[in-house]
């Protein structure tokens, strides 16, 4: 048996993360050993299953770190994010038996709402951006491939000093088997996820816009929470649910909202296929309305997922057009999921890819 750890520094639980969750069951069922680095208490069963191990790094430094993982001595080593990279950047250097592969869920990028801060603040951020990327520079070199999830993003982490002769393409999507719940219907428009001005500040400056219906904001970091509420058509629920009350409390719902824009962070403005919610709702089968996001909303276009506009006064017409046309947009769905955004069949080749490799050793 394979031994294989995915480091999860970034701290985000697995209920909020399909691609980490993917991952550990994609990697069991080619009867692959998984040891977890992880910043706290991991307590998802799927995590913790078929000998499956979580080493809590939170009281551990850098180097505590690096010397576990030397001692594990594992066949294969996947980091996610430029928190797992600035702590394993040097260890494909050091264990030449090791597979090591960057699963690149977010694009690390200095952003620009750091601009506004003191002068020492502004140098101390652009020294440790420095340090961090050419970190995450050194660990992609050492790497045998990465993952990004489409052709924007792997062009904008290009941009950013990120990428590799062999990088494979796979959405940050569900596999099939997430389906819609039997619970009572709820009217309306349904919006969930984070609510804080980085990906919501146009959104929140033309709320004013949402009339004629009922438009449902659950999620968490709402601090425009009151200025929401005084519009009526707006109902703001601020709280963090498990995976399975998440998909019950979508699953009430006919249509969902996504919104992403950002002027201060290229990630964010560019999520393309990387939006977990996106995949999330068309798992349930509900058309989505979207802004112009790069990526998303051209993927929307393309293969009729839903309606895209450019600001919210189109949001009432966006939401009587998937209405006059639901079945539609409901069996396209399911149809465009099944040949091109189940994860179990868009990641088979890449988990037997790095199972073979190691083989090799």
């Amino acid at each position: 048996m394979f031994t294989a750890v995915i480091m999860c520094q970034q701290g985000i639980p697995f209920k909020l993360s399909p691609a980490r969750t993917q991952i550990v069951e994609e990697l069991n069922k080619r009867d692959v050993k998984v040891v977890v680095f992880f910043p706290g208490i991991v307590s998802e069963k799927t995590i913790r299953t078929k000998g499956n191990r979580v080493i809590n790094t939170k009281a551990m430094k850098s180097t505590a770190i690096r010397k576990r993982i030397r001692k594990i001595n594992p066949d294969i080593v996947i980091c996610t994010t430029i928190e797992d990279a600035q702590i394993c950047y040097s260890l494909p250097y050091v264990m030449k038996k090791t597979d090591f592969y960057y699963y690149n869920l977010e694009i690390y990028v200095r952003s620009r709402r750091w601009e506004n801060r003191n002068f020492l603040y502004r140098c101390a951020n652009k020294i440790d951006y420095a340090k961090n990327k050419i970190r995450e520079i050194i660990y992609v070199k050492g790497c045998t491939a990465m993952v990004i999830q489409d052709k924007l993003r792997k062009t904008v982490s290009k941009r950013y000093g990120i990428a590799h002769p062999v990088t494979w393409l796979i959405p940050n999507s569900y596999s099939l088997g997430c389906n819609k719940c039997e619970v009572p219907h709820k009217d309306g428009v349904i919006y969930s996820g984070l609510m804080s001005n980085d990906v919501l500040e146009a959104f929140i400056q033309q709320a004013s816009c949402i009339k004629d219906f009922q438009l449902t904001m659950s999620g968490w970091d709402c601090s425009e929470r009151e200025r929401l509420k005084e519009n009526p058509n707006i109902i703001v629920m601020q709280r963090q649910l498990s995976e399975d009350d998440y998909t019950r409390f979508l699953s009430a719902y006919d249509i969902a909202l996504i919104w992403y824009e950002s002027r201060e962070d290229a990630n964010i403005r560019n999520i393309g296929l990387s939006s977990g919610k996106f995949f999330k709702h068309l798992s349930l089968g509900q058309p989505v309305i979207v802004n112009d996001a790069p990526g998303l909303a051209e993927e929307i276009r393309k293969y009729k997922l839903g309606v895209v506009i450019n600001s919210l006064n189109e949001l009432a017409d966006a939401v009587k057009t998937i209405y006059a046309n639901y079945d539609f947009y409901v069996k396209n769905i399911e149809r465009v999921y099944k040949a091109k955004y189940d994860f179990r069949k868009v990641s088979k080749r890449f988990f037997d890819a790095i199972v073979s490799e190691a083989k090799r050793e």
